[in-house]
């Protein structure tokens, strides 16, 4: 049987219909929700895209959204300024900062001078910290998308061995601790693990996530397993042109044999992880100004 989709794009459009309505109730009830975001310069395309993408997607879901551009020449002390000003105001339920930085500036240090409580990529070490102790916390977006995308397979994962593949801070790692708190067994790997393909061949759920196009080929992978592809790479065809694949050999993966629910790339993670984003965004107003509201 080929394996079924984990449709990001559905997913995520299922969570965006749920976050607009919890908009919409704080609102009604006179409670702002906002996101602020940082930009520095203009030079990185890609950001100035992703935050013209955040406009449209907050206004979509009304959600406030104010952009702060500061200049490619801001300092360290410039945009950490910025940060700490906008942890004072209560109008602001959420920040964000924009990569890259400039040269020179530490985006640990900016990081970690967002408020916790307004941290909606969870990359304030607080959070971070709070992701491992199983507390209430934002967890970082794309480890919230592949749980959710994880989840929504009806899996029970109790039990079962996960393997994660990649061991970043805001990704391999945090996917790890949110899946030992769900009492799955946890291995992680990166891509110089010995014996990866044994390992990674007897789990029951596989998250790729080391950037390396084709990593995970159809033998690494078990029978009906949940195959998870975080991996964003920009591969060259034959005819010079590009396109953008996973970290596993989706076809191969997905064909009947192989994987029982699989994510593409694009279309799986990606578009998840937007809507966790603006998940936090809301996640972070409520908590701010009281109870959830119903």
């Amino acid at each position: 049987m080929t394996a079924r989709l984990i449709d990001g794009k559905s997913l995520a459009q299922q969570h965006r219909e749920r976050i607009a309505a919890r908009a919409a109730a704080l609102r009604s009830a006179g409670r702002p929700v906002r996101l602020d975001a940082l930009l520095c310069g203009s030079s990185d395309n890609a950001a100035r895209q992703y935050a013209e993408s955040q406009a449209r997607t907050c206004s979509e879901l009304g959600i406030d959204y104010v952009l702060h551009e500061l200049p490619g020449t801001a300092t360290q002390d410039d945009i950490a300024g910025r940060v700490l000003l906008l942890n004072t105001k209560d109008e602001v339920s959420a920040i964000m900062v924009h990569m890259p930085l400039p040269a020179g500036v530490d985006p640990y240090a900016i990081q970690r001078l967002i408020d916790p409580d307004k941290d909606v990529e969870g990359v304030n070490p607080a959070n971070i910290g709070n992701v491992v102790y199983g507390r209430s916390s934002l967890a970082p977006c794309t480890a919230l998308a592949v749980i959710k995308m994880i989840e929504h397979t009806g899996a029970e994962l109790r039990g079962k061995l996960a393997v994660i593949v990649g061991a970043s801070n805001h990704v391999g790692k945090p996917i790890a601790v949110l899946l030992m708190r769900q009492d799955a067994t946890v291995i992680s790997c990166n891509k110089w693990t010995p014996d990866l393909p044994l390992i990674a061949a007897r789990a029951d759920v596989l998250v790729a996530a080391a950037g390396v196009p084709g990593l995970i080929s159809r033998e690494m992978v078990k029978p009906g397993a949940i195959v998870v592809d975080v991996g964003v790479n920009r591969v060259t065809a034959v005819d010079g042109s590009k396109r953008t694949v996973g970290d596993c050999d989706f076809e191969a993966i997905r064909a009947p044999g192989g994987a029982g629910w699989i994510s593409p790339v694009p279309g799986g993670v990606g578009p998840m992880t937007v809507a966790m984003l603006l998940l936090n965004v809301v996640e972070a107003a409520e908590r701010h100004l009281g109870p959830r509201l119903e």
